[in-house]
Order: structure tokens, then sequence, then C-alpha cells
């Protein structure tokens, strides 16, 4: 069957289909150098099918150990995280000692957690293929940024400060 290119929402973003039954979002800025150790990044990972893994204790505390492990090993530079019982938000830059892509991180990252938890707790795949970013711009507050992500549980009902909610934290100073 003969490849077609569609127009999607924006006007220079064109994705080539099969057939129209395979349409496929763009979800990264075309263009832009994802390995660009002076951006900051706001990323989205969540759970296979929304499944809500993140509530068992010990299963969260393997996806901060595993954050906080790259974040020692000089791969990133870790402002802050809120583990939902779905969805983990993190706010990070690359080091300019990783030398890879932000796509080349979250992968590995999510390589590792997923068979660590397929190994101890028999659950896969834990992920969504996909993940969410957002390159926060200069006129942005990267303080407001923070504020959405540790926010999250209280916006949830979860938690009625952020602090309260033990899988949010502030881990390195903001660059501002």
């Amino acid at each position: 069957m003969p490849r077609k290119i569609c127009r999607v929402r924006r006007p220079n973003d064109y994705l080539v289909m099969e057939n129209r039954s395979q349409y496929r979002k763009r979800i990264h800025l075309k263009g832009f150098d994802y390995s660009d150790t002076s951006s900051i990044y706001f990323i989205a990972l969540c759970t296979a099918n929304k499944k809500p893994y993140f509530e068992t204790e010990k299963l969260t505390q393997i996806i901060e150990d595993e954050m906080e492990f790259r974040r020692v090993a000089g791969q990133i530079k870790l402002y802050c995280y809120c583990i939902m019982p779905d969805h983990l938000h993190i706010l990070l830059s690359l080091t300019s000692s990783y030398r890879k892509s932000l796509q080349d991180w979250v992968s590995t990252f999510k390589r590792y957690t997923s068979r660590t938890v397929n190994t101890s707790f028999g659950i896969s795949p834990l992920w969504q293929k996909n993940f969410y970013d957002h390159i926060v711009r200069r006129e942005e507050s990267l303080l407001k940024m923070v504020e959405y992500i540790l926010n999250n549980p209280i916006r949830k009902g979860m938690a009625s400060e952020w602090h309260a909610y033990p899988h949010s934290k502030v881990v390195d100073p903001l660059p501002i």
C-alpha cells in the first residue's frame, strides 16, 4: 500500500502513514537539540495502561533510587520530581558529561526500571511507550514549573501540603 503524508495540527508537522488508522502524533519538538545541556526539561512518564503501580512503596523506591543513582553518576541535574500512582513528573537537565540526548536518557531509565520491576514484581510492561517532554523556555518561570510538579498530589486530593506527600522532592538547586 502506498504511503500517505498527512498534515496534522501544526503547519510543519507531517507524519507518514500507511493508512488512516495509523495516526501518530508528533510528541517531540522538530529540529530541537535534545542533547543540549543548557536546557531544562519537564518530562512526564506514564505507567502502561495508567495502572497505579506506584501505590506500592517498594516499587516506588526503585524509581526514586534509580533517579538518585543517575543524578549521583553525573548524568542529570535533578531539580524536582513527583511520583504519583500512575505517572512520574521530573524536572531535570542533562549534564555535559552525559553526552547523549534526553530520549536516550529516558529510554535507558525506563529500560532499567522496567527490568528491575519485572524481576521483583512480575510487572510487564511498566511504562507507556512514549513520554511527554516540555522544554522550559527562558520566559517561563522555573518556580511555577516546580510548583506544578510538587503540587500534583494536592490537586489530586492525596495530600494537603506538597512536603507531606512522601514522593515529591526538591533535589538540586534551581539555576536561577
